[in-house]
């Protein structure tokens, strides 16, 4: 597996910031009807707002972390979180990749961004979970999920739901500090951007959910 995983990422990943992929871990929970995952990134060593998520949505069945928390894992607020280590967790030991098998099918990779220029857009990140539908060894990556430019982007292509939750401490595309909570049901994505302020919804978004493999007609 792991040398699978770094024959696909030596096409899409800067060879001089390279570093090698863990191996995926099982994180499944059990599907009644709905699965709710909450995202947050960029937090920068700031707690206040990943604690005050973590007790608005104590219910929830995952807490996703798309990295540059700047906080080690042993925090007693990243304990509930499934983290990423962002281009500023120099000291933090966490993997650069991680993979979130959904009993119903789905499968969510978990991932900075910076080493995939999504500065300038989320081609690099598509291409990449694109070409795993072709791998019989490694999973279908139905949902992307990002940070790193502390903007909120939520976006369907090819299939494959990309989400970035912005920034929960340093927002760059306004005053508001931004996380996200994915609702997936048996037929579709229900994407709500949250103020981490007073947990409001400030954006909504909604995508059928697709039952076959994303861009598998065009393999």
């Amino acid at each position: 597996m792991k040398k699978l995983l770094e024959k696909l990422f030596d096409s899409n990943v800067d060879k001089e910031t390279e570093e090698p992929v863990g191996a995926v871990e099982d994180k499944r929970v059990a599907f009644d009807g709905i699965i709710e995952i909450i995202i947050v990134s960029d937090n920068h060593s700031a707690r206040d707002g990943l604690a005050k998520v973590l007790e608005h949505h104590a219910g929830a069945d995952y807490f996703l972390h798309c990295g540059d928390s700047n906080l080690p894992p042993s925090d007693e607020v990243m304990k509930s979180f499934v983290t990423v280590k962002g281009n500023t967790d120099f000291r933090e030991d966490y993997q650069d990749n991680e993979y979130v098998e959904l009993l119903i099918g789905e499968w969510i990779w978990i991932t900075h961004g910076h080493r995939y220029s999504v500065g300038r857009g989320i081609d690099a990140l598509v291409k990449v979970a694109a070409l795993t539908t072709s791998m019989a060894e490694f999973p279908s990556m139905n949902v992307v999920l990002y940070g790193h430019t502390h903007v909120v982007e939520v976006e369907m292509q090819k299939g494959i739901l990309v989400i970035n939750p912005g920034s929960i401490s340093r927002p760059r595309d306004g005053i508001r500090r931004t996380y996200a909570r994915l609702q997936i049901t048996t037929d579709c994505y229900d994407i709500q951007i949250f103020d981490v302020a007073d947990h409001s919804v400030i954006k909504e978004f909604q995508f059928p959910r697709e039952y076959s493999l994303p861009n598998q007609d065009q393999r």
